[in-house]
């Protein structure tokens, strides 16, 4: 569908700059493949650079740009966010595909699920017995929903994740291909015959409005539950030990791996590969930067960084001094040879 762009501007619900033009609109595209009647994204932000260059280039019709943007060459919706414009616009133009409600042939349903009218079953997905698919929810090609577990409102399981026993999942959430959540919990103990297994009986309860990605594994509790909280938001390749608890709206970024029985306040952001030893809290509005592992409880609103974790200003200071240690090497080792040369004299 084509919009005139004031009407595509309401309907995103921005500002228009129009500089007295107003192209139909047809679709979006990046800055370097935007055809005539597309709109494209302008980032003031991280990328400015390199999308002035681009912009140079573009064929682009109007943009969608930050209000702070200042003497763009093409009519502008302005946002105060402009990623909230682009994804605004993504969804308008490029809906996401949805089959239809109903279960797909080749699927097995337990005749004891709880299956909604309006749900979507994929092919070959599997729905064991008393479990409950909700509303509008949507059980992917290969994923698995194991005895007891649920999935809520409109939430999604992508090809080929596993829910497993007693698990539930709430609404409007989206957990990724290859995801695994209620594996057991990593618990032994040894012994004089070797290590012990320790059943691991609790389970795993997601949150609504959560966005777990690819690959990802959160194990179930050993007793009681692994908690993923409203509005968190977790990357691919992250491990989420038993009896985590992840507050709300935190992020949680790829390769991050969180150690049992740790608890992670509300608004927190664990940076690429950062870690924490277990049993300990993360403050809520803490940040752990990119590679740190917090291995003692942190108050609110920290800022650190490093192995073990320092305050983020410290750390990089210790980082400037390192840089320079091939330099103070060889001034020591000047400084040393002058002092032999006057001991010898």
């Amino acid at each position: 569908m084509n919009y005139p762009l004031d009407k595509l501007a309401k309907v995103l619900n921005g500002q228009l700059n129009d500089k007295g033009k107003n192209p139909e609109i047809s679709g979006i595209a990046p800055l370097l493949e935007a055809k005539p009647g597309e709109i494209s994204f302008f980032s003031d932000g991280v990328g400015k650079q390199k999308h002035l260059e681009e912009l140079k280039q573009t064929k682009a019709s109007a943009l969608i740009a930050s209000e702070k943007a200042v003497d763009l060459p093409l009519p502008t919706i302005c946002f105060k966010n402009a990623y909230v414009g682009l994804a605004r616009a993504l969804e308008l133009f490029r809906p996401e595909y949805r089959p239809k409600p109903g279960i797909h042939p080749t699927a097995f349903v337990d005749e004891s699920a709880e299956v909604h009218p309006t749900a979507i079953i994929g092919a070959h997905a599997v729905v064991e017995a008393g479990s409950i698919i909700s509303e509008e929810a949507r059980i992917d090609s290969g994923a698995v929903v194991e005895r007891g577990a649920s999935v809520g409102k409109r939430s999604r399981l992508c090809s080929n994740v596993t829910l497993r026993f007693g698990c539930t999942i709430g609404e409007d959430s989206i957990i990724h291909s290859g995801t695994v959540i209620g594996s057991d919990g990593f618990g032994f103990t040894p012994t004089s015959e070797g290590h012990l297994k320790i059943p691991q009986t609790g389970n795993v309860e997601i949150g609504n409005k959560v966005e777990i990605g690819a690959n990802v594994t959160i194990d179930r509790a050993t007793m009681g539950k692994t908690i993923v909280n409203d509005g968190t938001k977790v990357d691919n390749l992250v491990h989420l030990a038993h009896n985590v608890s992840i507050g709300k709206n935190c992020l949680i970024i790829a390769q991050v791996g969180i150690s049992g029985s740790t608890t992670i306040e509300d608004n927190v952001t664990l940076a690429g590969q950062a870690g924490t030893v277990g049993h300990i809290t993360i403050g809520k509005d803490s940040i752990v930067a990119a590679r740190g592992v917090a291995t003692e409880d942190l108050p609110p609103g920290s800022i650190v960084s490093g192995f073990p974790c320092k305050p983020h200003s410290e750390e990089k200071k210790i980082m400037i001094a390192l840089r320079r240690l091939p330099e103070l090497i060889k001034k020591v080792r000047e400084l040393e040879n002058k002092i032999d040369q006057k001991v010898e004299k």
